[in-house]
């Protein structure tokens, strides 16, 4: 079974006066992901293309984003290794970014952990 987390970190602005939706400025912005497996885990990162994110009363709602899943890429690896984890991560038999080279994440509900994580 395949497993992967996603976080994400978007640069935004917003006021509290009310609900409000903004704009993430993807090349302020990042994704970093975490796959496990069995014998160990990988991460790596993922580029934002554009999202919004929405605000009631200072407190994140909803969101939603598309990321670029071509630029999948293995941070913990170099060379030989990280080209070809990369390379089955953007195959037919996982991503099949030449098919899918787009994919859109929502969140519907939003459960805050703190004042600042969600």
């Amino acid at each position: 079974m395949k497993k992967i987390a996603l976080g994400f970190f978007a640069l935004i602005t917003f006021s509290a006066a009310q609900a409000q939706t903004k704009k993430v400025k993807p090349t302020l912005s990042k994704i970093t992901w975490l796959g496990k497996k069995v014998t160990g885990q990988h991460e790596g990162t993922i580029n934002f293309l554009d999202g919004i994110v929405t605000f009631k009363s200072n407190k994140l709602v909803a969101g939603t984003f598309t990321v670029d899943m071509k630029s999948i890429s293995t941070t913990d690896l170099t060379g030989e290794y990280k080209d070809k984890l990369d390379g089955h991560l953007k195959a037919e038999d996982f991503f099949g970014v030449e098919k899918f080279p787009t994919a859109t994440l929502a969140f519907k509900k939003v459960t805050p952990v703190n004042a600042t994580t969600y």
